[in-house]
């Protein structure tokens, strides 16, 4: 880059580029300069064009796939707001693993049915929870932290086994 700034070149560039996104000069759902037009226009190396997208694909701003365009995705300010209803729906999401383990096993014959629906429900939304938490990382272009928080598959008892097999 022409300018003397302070910093690593692919955090300027990166920089440059999600300003750009900001102002609209880069629109969303339109592709961004190929990274040799990027090398040509700031002046700058292969690795300091491809350290400069990662950080960008990573704030959920561009998506794309080697040897393909990077796209435009979201601005700044909707990448945020997408990121804090990611963080809200997983908070929600650990809540109701820790509602599912907390259950207690009750002694009558009655109350273990009625739980057992209730257990049935729960994990019916924990599923689609998880299908939505996988579908909106995808969305803005993040991988699903599938080891953040297991859910717990036993109970006090220990492992599910099947009856009478």
């Amino acid at each position: 880059m022409a300018k003397a700034q302070e910093g690593p070149a692919y955090k300027r560039l990166a920089e440059e580029l999600r300003s750009q996104i900001a102002r609209g000069v880069l629109p969303v759902g339109e592709p961004i300069p190929s990274a040799s037009n990027l090398m040509k226009a700031h002046e700058v190396s292969t690795t300091v064009v491809r350290d400069a997208l990662k950080i960008l694909r990573d704030e959920g701003l561009i998506y794309g796939q080697p040897g393909k365009a990077v796209y435009v995705l979201a601005t700044p300010d909707e990448s945020k707001a997408k990121r804090h209803s990611l963080e809200e729906l997983s908070d929600g999401f650990l809540q109701l693993q820790e509602r599912v383990g907390e259950l207690e096993v009750p002694s009558d014959a009655s109350a273990v049915e009625e739980l057992r629906e209730e257990m049935g429900e729960l994990r019916r939304s924990v599923a689609v929870l998880q299908a939505q938490l996988i579908e909106l990382y995808g969305r803005v272009g993040q991988p699903y932290p599938r080891d953040k928080a297991p859910m717990k598959t036993e109970g006090p008892e220990g492992p599910r086994r099947a009856v009478g097999g």
